[in-house]
């Protein structure tokens, strides 16, 4: 980001950014604390596309517009639906997939929610996500239950929390961080996981035989968001309108980070067989679980405080 957003941003207004870790659970409870104490230190915001429309968090954004003309580059520049709800913009798509080593499976591994939860076809030690956001496995665990995808949400929590209990005793690892879903394969600790499909790709980048598969994976879009009471609302208007432009660096981001991004143009700079890797594309698109952000603005504190007592247990 600051190779090729934030430094030219810079060069080109002469007003520099300063970034902080803004992604994972602590940055949301540092966000809500300061919410609460009525002080705002952060001028933008990175959030999960849910978490941004949720209750807790969308009255505290600046109103861009309906349609973000606030930052006419959002709708010049932008894919169809990158401005969101006119308190946020859209960012990098991806999702959480099924990755397995092939050397532990060379004729094929797990490739949906319910081979995951196969221990008998598929043997062996499994990791799992624990970075504050289990809705996302909570509909995994549904999907290995044998509910449609199409009608997990309301999730029934007695349900997934039910699932969950059989694997459990198979997870080795509960990764809170993408390093660390990396890691465990790397020191072959564990067979499969779930974990981000760009970090699934860096490993096989590196040598790493992975396969992972967008079958029942949680689609995730992250945005950006101008918090109310921000110290330089003009320069964070100014910042995300400048990084909705340079089709060029869209591409480069993706082709690096593997995860998609809202420039419409930059897709046509992509080898055909890159972008078809992309949770944006049609195939993948059509195979992926979206949270229902109406669902879990009612839910989240009630799904957190569960989640902790089970995890914990």
């Amino acid at each position: 980001m600051d190779e090729l957003f934030f430094q030219p941003f810079t060069k080109e207004t002469g007003i520099s950014v300063t970034a902080v870790d803004g992604s994972g659970p602590d940055a949301t409870a540092r966000f809500q604390a300061m919410i609460q104490l009525n002080k705002m230190e952060w001028d933008i915001v990175y959030l999960s596309r849910e978490l941004a429309l949720s209750s807790d968090f969308k009255p505290h954004f600046e109103d861009l517009g309906k349609s973000c003309q606030e930052m006419p580059n959002v709708g010049a520049y932008g894919s169809a639906g990158s401005c969101v709800e006119g308190v946020a913009v859209a960012w990098d798509q991806g999702g959480t997939v099924l990755t397995y080593d092939e050397r532990a499976f060379p004729k094929g591994g797990p490739s949906n929610w319910v081979e995951f939860w196969d221990l008998k076809a598929f043997p062996g030690p499994r990791a799992l996500p624990n970075y504050g956001s289990p809705w996302y496995l909570l509909s995994g665990a549904l999907l290995a239950d044998g509910v449609p995808r199409e009608k997990l949400f309301p999730l029934d929590l007695d349900r997934a929390f039910k699932k969950l209990d059989e694997i459990k005793p198979h997870v080795a690892v509960w990764w809170t961080s993408g390093d660390q879903s990396q890691q465990v394969f790397r020191n072959g600790e564990v067979v499969a996981s779930a974990m981000w499909n760009g970090r699934a790709s860096r490993l096989q980048e590196e040598g790493i035989p992975v396969r992972f598969t967008w079958d029942g994976a949680s689609y995730e879009a992250q945005t950006y968001s101008i918090t109310k009471g921000a110290p330089s609302v003009f320069a964070a208007k100014a910042l995300l309108n400048f990084m909705y432009t340079h089709p060029e660096a869209h591409a480069a981001f993706m082709k690096k980070m593997f995860y998609a991004v809202p420039n419409k143009s930059a897709l046509a700079l992509l080898d055909p067989k890159f972008a078809a890797t992309l949770v944006t594309s049609s195939d993948n698109l059509s195979k992926v679980v979206k949270v229902d952000p109406n669902w879990l603005s009612a839910n989240r504190d009630k799904v957190l405080e569960r989640w902790s007592t089970w995890i914990s247990g």
